[in-house]
């Protein structure tokens, strides 16, 4: 059979077909064999033989490198057995997908806003009922407590009890934070007490302000006082993710804004005589901003002397940079 040929390529609408016929007329053979017996290049052949099997016009022969013809009727049967196959599966994926968006909407985001705009509010009143109320906030927390302290500290036997709470969180996996203003670090006392709760697994910082006393409790709870200027009047404990979230942006603020607390550098606090007057007057004038070259002219050293005592403070303080190492040198009274 003769292909029709125009301008040098065979039509590729003739080219199925006549690979089809002579399938039919000489029954299986191998591909290349029927294309070059029509005078097909393999580049032409490639076209007829991509539509005859998109038709299912053409199966395995007996051996693998043959192929076989099959009836119009059986592939046109097949060809429709395939296409109510694929509706079938579409059916069932939209079906599905209906009843996932009416899950999403019927169900679960109606239960989403009910908890986004749920908030409620309790006032706690009478020591006894706060320490209760206290107890069972931290029972309830399963990753994460942070908590904020603009001072001053509260008695001893407080702090005992607050302690022992914070380690026993730390203890179960739950990651404590807390904020104390740079002035509470200033009395053995409290440095002791701020070094216990770091020893203890606490992550403590420390900020030149704290705005107010609050805890928050995962995402869904806060405590904070009624009236801050008075904390151990009444307490108010928050729930609900909506305002919740509010505290939190607050605190995390701070906690940028503030500097870690190093037990290094308070427990060499009552040793700080390492220090020389030349030491503590860089470092005043380092915390006031100046630039080294401002820091040598004031002292009438050398640049390369200035660098060497900024260097030796740094590591004095453990400090990662030349502010927090201010920071550090305010907090701790060296300055």
């Amino acid at each position: 059979m003769a292909v029709t040929v125009r301008g040098g390529a065979a039509e590729s609408d003739d080219v199925g077909l006549a690979l089809y016929q002579a399938l039919r007329d000489q029954g299986s053979c191998p591909p290349a064999t029927a294309a070059a017996r029509l005078g097909l290049t393999a580049t032409e052949a490639a076209v007829g033989w991509a539509e005859l099997r998109e038709l299912g016009l053409i199966r395995a022969g007996r051996s693998p490198e043959e192929v076989d013809p099959v009836d119009p009727d059986t592939a046109l049967i097949s060809l429709l057995d395939r296409q109510r196959a694929a509706l079938q599966a579409q059916r069932e994926e939209l079906t599905a997908i209906v009843r996932a968006s009416e899950s999403l909407m019927e169900r679960y985001r109606p239960a989403v806003q009910r908890d986004a705009a749920k908030v409620e509010v309790e006032i706690i009143t009478g020591d006894g009922r706060k320490r209760q109320m206290v107890g069972d906030y931290y029972a309830t927390l399963t990753t994460r407590s942070r908590s904020m302290h603009p001072g001053p500290l509260p008695p001893a036997e407080v702090l005992a009890e607050s302690l022992q709470g914070d380690a026993d969180m730390v203890k179960r996996g739950i990651r404590v934070q807390a904020i104390y203003t740079q002035g509470i670090n200033s009395a053995p006392r409290q440095r002791k007490y701020l070094s216990e709760l770091a020893s203890a697994g606490v992550e403590v910082r420390l900020a030149p302000q704290v705005p107010l006393d609050l805890s928050i409790g995962d995402m869904h709870t806060a405590m904070l006082a009624a009236n801050p200027d008075n904390p151990s009047e009444a307490a108010l404990l928050v729930r609900g993710t909506a305002l919740v979230r509010t505290y939190s942006a607050l605190y995390e603020d701070c906690w940028l804004r503030s500097v870690p607390y190093s037990t290094k550098v308070a427990d060499r606090f009552d040793s700080a005589s390492e220090l020389t007057e030349q030491h503590r007057t860089a470092m005043r004038l380092l915390a006031n901003g100046l630039t080294d070259e401002r820091i040598a002219r004031k002292l009438g050293i050398s640049l390369r002397t200035v660098s060497r005592l900024v260097s030796e403070v740094m590591r004095y303080l453990q400090a990662e940079s030349r502010f927090q190492a201010g920071v550090l040198a305010v907090t701790h009274g060296f300055i």
